[in-house]
């Protein structure tokens, strides 16, 4: 739906208990009112900056100053631009009270979840799930001109009993000021890949039997930018050197032992893998790179690496899964690669996700060295046009078993032609793609009734349950 902008709670506040909203791409914001609502989830809304703005809302004399009394389950997923989940309370509103499960995950514009006035609040609040929310600083952000002594005697979440914190590069607290966190009922504690996270309360670890850190068993190479984990991961986190400065940091003995190696949070690095680096890398098996500002190639072989038959065994060919992800600058994911580079030929997997800037994901050549790609999966980047381009005149022969291709709006075909259109897979998955024939559009609602296109407001009534879904 690419015309709606606000979802209007006095048209649909009677009768719904549970709303999905998704890929409505102008949605500036979600709800101010909806007092009947008990799930709601919002995913894949390009412009969603503030999920409840409680600005003009009125507290009227004889009614309860509560929005949103009956939400117990919210879930806010990919929403690039959301900055704020709550804003404009200078009333003090109560809201969400019996909230009990949180779930955000893609949200990287987001500094914090909740205001310190709003966390002391959810009392009934019993799971937390965060994930891949790369700007996050802390869960509960810090309350202006509340002292130690009365932060203290706020308890904060006093029934939660699981909390799951993924890959959140920047998380450095859960709160910054001195509250209380009660552990009584806490059950399950999970951290992965926070590695700014300085400690959770000692009141929930004392009732944990254990608590999962991803990281806990590290040894660092140089200082916390590197670091390597006994089975072969290596973390890259927060360089801001030119490539060719930190890869000359990476002690070469080490590098013989990665197999997994992640780039995350290097704000300056304009690329990730040179041939030197890549002669290094004798044992490599996958590769993950997300949340790189200024990226803008993963692979730059300009010295012709791999590309000597005779030389084969001597470098890296082990790669098998790649994976991109929040790269708003990416516009190569190969460069300068030779047609007879032996590099790739055993790479098998390989995901884009949230690449707005990349406007196709390999060169007939390039992907006629991919011999064994067996899964391409392409989701979320604002501007591919399509997925194979031409740069001279070569022939495109290569056949994949699984393709995805999810939420691609300016894709028109997947051959470097217009006319190409068909997907040399075995088995495909097409949906959100409004420009590429054959993509299945519509919008659907939970009761199975299709209306193409939702061109002006419309009044929904008699549903307790609504999923909103874009498919043009």
């Amino acid at each position: 739906m690419d015309n709606v902008i606000e979802i209007w709670p006095r048209e649909l506040q009677p009768k719904v208990g549970e709303m999905s909203i998704s890929n409505c791409r102008k949605l500036l914001n979600i709800l101010k009112g909806m007092q009947s609502i008990e799930q709601l989830m919002v995913g894949f809304c390009q412009s969603v900056e503030v999920a409840f703005d409680l600005e003009g809302i009125i507290v009227r004399e004889g009614y309860p100053d509560i929005v949103l009394p009956s939400l117990r389950v919210l879930g806010l997923l990919y929403l690039p631009k959301l900055t704020h989940v709550w804003k404009n309370n200078s009333l003090r509103i109560h809201s969400v009270q019996n909230l009990k499960s949180l779930i955000v995950m893609g949200c990287s514009s987001l500094r914090y979840i909740f205001s310190s006035f709003q966390a002391k609040l959810l009392v009934k609040l019993k799971q937390i799930s965060v994930a891949e929310c790369g700007g996050l600083e802390a869960i509960v952000n810090e309350e202006p001109n509340v002292d130690d002594e009365v932060a203290t005697n706020i308890i904060m979440f006093p029934q939660l009993k699981r909390l799951s914190l993924c890959h959140l590069p920047n998380l450095k607290s859960l709160c910054p000021q001195a509250y209380t966190f009660e552990g009584s009922f806490i059950k399950e504690i999970k951290v992965i890949n926070c590695p700014n996270l300085r400690a959770i309360p000692s009141a929930w670890q004392r009732n944990v039997p254990e608590v999962e850190f991803f990281n806990s068993s590290q040894h660092h190479l140089l200082d916390t930018k590197f670091i390597l984990s006994t089975k072969g991961m290596l973390d890259v986190t927060g360089i801001d050197e030119p490539t060719e400065i930190w890869h000359n940091q990476l002690e070469v003995r080490c590098l013989d032992k990665v197999r997994f190696m992640r780039v995350q949070c290097c704000g300056k690095l304009s690329s990730v893998v040179s041939s030197k680096l890549m002669q290094r890398l004798h044992n490599i098996q996958r590769l993950k790179v997300w949340w790189c500002d200024s990226l803008e190639m993963i692979f730059d072989l300009q010295e012709g690496v791999c590309a000597d038959v005779a030389e084969k065994e001597t470098f890296p060919n082990e790669l098998i899964v790649l994976k991109l992800k929040y790269l708003p600058k990416l516009t190569h994911i190969w460069k300068n690669i030779s047609q007879q580079t032996h590099c790739f030929e055993n790479l098998r997997f390989l995901r884009v996700q949230c690449c707005d800037n990349l406007r196709y994901i390999f060169t007939i050549s390039m992907a006629n060295v991919l011999v064994n790609l067996d899964d391409l999966t392409v989701e979320h980047c604002e501007k591919v046009e399509k997925i194979v381009t031409r740069e001279n005149d070569e022939i495109f022969s290569r056949r994949i078993y699984f393709v995805k291709l999810i939420n691609l709006p300016s894709l028109v075909c997947f051959g470097p032609d217009v006319n190409n259109t068909e997907i040399p897979a075995g088995r495909t998955s097409v949906r959100l793609c409004p420009k590429f024939p054959g993509d299945f559009r519509g919008m659907i609602f939970s009761n199975s009734m299709k209306i193409k296109k939702l061109e002006k407001p419309t009044k929904v009534t008699g549903w307790s349950h609504i999923s909103v879904e874009t498919i043009y």
